[in-house]
């Protein structure tokens, strides 16, 4: 081919390309490459909890008790307040997952519902909390909701307290599970992942988890449901939308009974908020000693606080609120 013009030459090698990529495509999906194995903890990557329900039952099971739930239009659950936010009007939005959203307590009894009782009777009678924490929630799914719902809702600060699910293991992290469901909301931001190649050479960097690992005794070895590369993105892309919006976002550190497997989570939220600029809360420490003292979580799900460690975060989040002037003017 000495005498055959560069341009033809190109043109060849540019079909020629195109031609082995197409059939190394349709060999993987023939294939049925990737397969799943193991089921995923949600049906789906995104969910919200029922809209518009009044005093729902809902089993707390390790307590071996039921409690009741109410919600908006949107599925979040009270403090209600209607999604244009009335002159003169502070708004507080807490995010994260069912810690937020306050699982096994009354609806009063929430730290969301706390924190804005505490504000009016500390006399800012114009700060309204949203309760923006949704059940099984990380970082991955609160970036959707934040554009689907929760930015409608112009809060002044965002409490972005994701962590104690971002940082449970899992067969697949939430990223993989949203990719290999093949979710449309997903892929229609991130259309290369539709591409079985592409996908493939995410696998192999480690950036898709495309089979649960595992241990030479033949079982499963789970990986972060958000592992920290993906944490620290969501992180920065969250506070930027947040400040977009024109409000203030405050990293916040949920606190558990223990740190135990989130104290990696907790270092790099609080890195993120140094690199930031963000305000950054984590009373994590202190609510290891306070928890000793007395009963602040369940007896049988110690992962939840109960209505006293919900009244107890409040406070804390309500104290360094203040202490940063981040309660309104």
């Amino acid at each position: 081919m000495a005498g055959t013009p560069l341009r033809t030459r190109l043109s060849f090698s540019l079909v020629t390309t195109l031609v082995v990529l197409g059939g190394a495509e349709l060999g993987l999906r023939g294939a049925g490459w990737p397969s799943l194995n193991g089921a995923f903890t949600h049906n789906e990557p995104y969910w919200v909890v029922d809209p518009n329900l009044k005093d729902a039952a809902r089993d707390h099971r390790e307590e071996g008790r039921t409690f009741a739930i109410s919600t908006d239009d949107n599925g979040l659950r009270p403090p209600h307040h209607p999604v244009d936010k009335p002159a003169g009007a502070f708004r507080l939005m807490a995010l994260g997952c069912s810690t937020t959203f306050g699982w096994g307590v009354a609806d009063a009894e929430t730290y969301p519902a706390r924190l804005e009782s505490l504000a009016r009777e500390g006399g800012q009678a114009k700060v309204e909390v949203i309760n923006g924490g949704q059940p099984g929630y990380t970082s991955f799914q609160g970036l959707w909701l934040w554009d689907q719902v929760l930015h409608r809702y112009d809060p002044d600060v965002v409490l972005i307290g994701y962590i104690v699910q971002d940082a449970r293991t899992a067969a697949y992290t939430d990223r993989s599970q949203a990719i290999l469901q093949g979710d449309g909301r997903y892929l229609k931001d991130h259309v290369l992942y539709r591409s079985r190649i592409y996908l493939g050479l995410r696998s192999l960097l480690g950036e898709v988890q495309v089979r649960a690992k595992e241990r030479p005794d033949g079982s499963a070895e789970g990986v972060n449901r958000v592992p920290p590369a993906d944490y620290v993105d969501n992180l920065r892309t969250l506070v930027a939308k947040v400040q977009a919006s024109g409000a203030t976002p405050v990293l916040f550190g949920y606190p558990l009974e223990r740190a135990g497997y989130t104290q990696g989570h907790r270092a790099i939220l609080q890195a993120a908020a140094q690199e930031l600029g963000v305000p950054h809360i984590d009373p994590q420490v202190e609510m290891e000693a306070a928890s000793q003292a007395q009963n602040l979580y369940f007896t049988q799900d110690r992962g939840h606080a109960n209505a006293a460690g919900n009244d107890w975060i409040a406070r804390k989040v309500y104290a360094s609120l203040q202490s940063q002037h981040l309660l309104g003017p």
